[in-house]
């Protein structure tokens, strides 16, 4: 029955929780912050799991300073996108902790080299396969609510599933 209410109570509270509550009037950047009802020792151990299993490597961490950065990569036939994850969590009381999050990215796209071929005094240029030579068409930070979103989507998976294992 314990489990029961338990799991009720926070079905409830994250189909209910209205992100804009936080900060309102501010746009997108709302959804770079969220209170969350977890300690501030559970929402490290749920964000740094929650980056690995996003496929994020962890770069820095310091619990003390309450940081965690992290790297990733996305992959298609022509472009790589790395994108740079910055959290910071505090603890508000004894069962509510704070987390943010910036996020950027850099877009890099193979480039196809071209070299010389010619004869009887008349040059043509000449595409090369392509080297894996690559060159950034792109950076900035991330703005889209949604990606934020499914970032905390996933983070509270997790914390959710921890927390019905210590029941």
């Amino acid at each position: 029955m314990k489990k029961i209410l338990l799991l009720t109570s926070i079905l409830l509270g994250i189909a209910f929780a209205e992100p804009t509550s936080y900060c309102p009037n501010q746009g997108n950047a709302c959804f770079k912050q969220r209170d969350m009802m977890y300690s501030d020792q559970a929402l490290f151990e749920g964000l740094k799991k929650t980056l690995m299993q996003s496929n994020f490597n962890i770069v820095t961490v310091s619990k003390e300073n309450g940081v965690i950065t992290a790297k990733g990569d996305q992959y298609n036939e022509e472009t790589i996108t790395e994108i740079t994850v910055s959290l910071t969590f505090k603890s508000v009381d004894s069962h509510t902790s704070s987390v943010s999050m910036i996020a950027s990215y850099n877009v890099m796209e193979k480039k196809l080299n071209t070299g010389q071929v010619g004869f009887l005094g008349v040059s043509l240029p000449m595409p090369v396969p392509l080297t894996g030579r690559y060159a950034m068409v792109g950076s900035g930070n991330i703005e889209d609510s949604s990606w934020y979103l499914g970032f905390y989507n996933s983070l509270d998976k997790v914390l959710f599933e921890e927390r019905m294992k210590e029941i």
